[in-house]
């Protein structure tokens, strides 16, 4: 048998092996259980969260000849067969993004008055809705508002906001969201446990805060990790293979800012600079830093998302450390230095002088005394700018100061 990549091998046959769905899950098995299934429907959300899969998943289930209490389909009967084979005459998938002229629409319009050739239902599953044109939605509107009793259409986009107004208002909506974090992960560790791959859970947590809430696209860079890992993927090896810094590193980085340690700041960064990675790369990852720093201050409980369990403790435990007044000046100089790394053809020099800006900002925003002399130990310099007096509210009051 010829390989199958994991997104397509794994992919969930019924409602109960859906990921991070449990809203859009709950409602169609409702659907299903009662009979009350709507003629449209539109799936919209981010790449990889499940839309197209929930879309087959309905599709199957309403088709179903013994569905089970929950509302799934039992993936025994024939038509379950004839569905996961590939088979299946009454479900009809359109691409929108190669099919989205009027003459494709009139094509299904004319189709929906046949009556299925198996099952009870006609599923048309028109991905990439948003890629229609507006004579095709125009051409859509009638079939879609007052289709046979044995149609059913399905929708999915990932750009709402392209739907017309009109076809929004003829179809039950459902909002897909991005998968957390650790859901994604339990779903990799189920997978590589299936197929007999050692891996660490720290590594397959950062696989998946890697995807950004995509199961598909976590799948994605599993299958790659693992083929260029020989089939074991330890937290190391992928921290390497994703040219991505430890959280150790942005603790080096930033302790040295905090204590105004500019040459050693700099000397940290060159490192990283010289070992491969990339400024902007760098300069996100701080941003990132400083922002789990500062929520760690205020809202402790948003660091569940995208950092490791072992690493939020740290967070909690080093943020006392590290005044608001700092991090929010340090923010506010990544944001901009973010802005000119998008448009300079110097972004090492850009991202220097940004760093060199944060180590400064005990210059910038003193009062009366004057800068540490490099004679004096580092014990004797403060540690952050809680300790300093008068401190600016904004950063237009501290760059008046410099």
């Amino acid at each position: 048998m010829a390989h199958q990549v994991s997104a397509r091998k794994y992919r969930p046959s019924t409602f109960a092996d859906v990921v991070g769905q449990p809203f859009v899950v709950q409602t169609l098995r409702n659907a299903i259980r009662s009979g009350k299934i709507a003629h449209a429907y539109l799936f919209f959300g981010p790449r990889g969260v499940g839309k197209t899969t929930c879309a087959r998943i309905l599709a199957k289930a309403v088709n179903c000849e013994n569905p089970t209490p929950e509302g799934d389909p039992c993936g025994t009967c024939n038509y379950c067969r004839r569905f996961a084979e590939g088979r299946a005459l009454n479900v009809i998938e359109l691409d929108a993004a190669s099919h989205n002229s009027v003459d494709d629409i009139r094509l299904i319009v004319d189709q929906v008055q046949i009556s299925p050739p198996e099952g009870r239902y006609k599923v048309y599953i028109i991905d990439e809705a948003h890629m229609l044109t507006t004579a095709a939605f125009n051409a859509f509107l009638k079939t879609l508002e007052e289709p046979p009793p044995h149609v059913i259409f399905i929708l999915a986009t990932t750009e709402k906001h392209k739907i017309p107004p009109t076809i929004l208002s003829r179809c039950q909506r459902f909002d897909f969201r991005r998968i957390p974090t650790e859901e994604i992960t339990k779903r990799l560790a189920y997978i590589a446990q299936q197929e007999g791959i050692e891996a660490e859970e720290a590594a397959l947590f950062l696989i998946a805060a890697k995807s950004e809430g995509g199961l598909r696209d976590a799948l994605s860079l599993f299958d790659q990790l693992v083929s260029r890992t020989s089939g074991k993927l330890s937290y190391e090896g992928v921290l390497e293979a994703l040219e991505t810094l430890d959280y150790d590193a942005y603790f080096t980085l930033s302790e040295a800012l905090v204590q105004w340690r500019a040459e050693d700041a700099l000397k940290t960064l060159r490192s990283y600079i010289e070992a491969g990675y990339e400024p902007t790369t760098l300069l996100l990852g701080l941003l990132d830093h400083f922002r789990y720093l500062l929520l760690a201050k205020y809202q402790p409980s948003a660091l569940g998302e995208g950092i490791p369990p072992h690493h939020r403790l740290r967070y909690k435990e080093e943020a006392p450390r590290y005044s608001e007044a700092f991090l929010l000046h340090a923010i506010d100089l990544l944001l901009e230095g973010e802005r000119r790394l998008s448009y300079t053809r110097s972004p090492n020099i850009a991202l220097e002088t940004t760093i060199l800006k944060i180590a400064l900002l005990y210059q910038a925003l003193r009062v009366e005394a004057p800068m540490p002399s490099p004679s004096i130990s580092q014990a004797a310099r403060p540690s952050t700018l809680s300790e300093r007096p008068s401190i600016p509210r904004t950063l237009e009051e501290a760059k008046k100061k410099s």
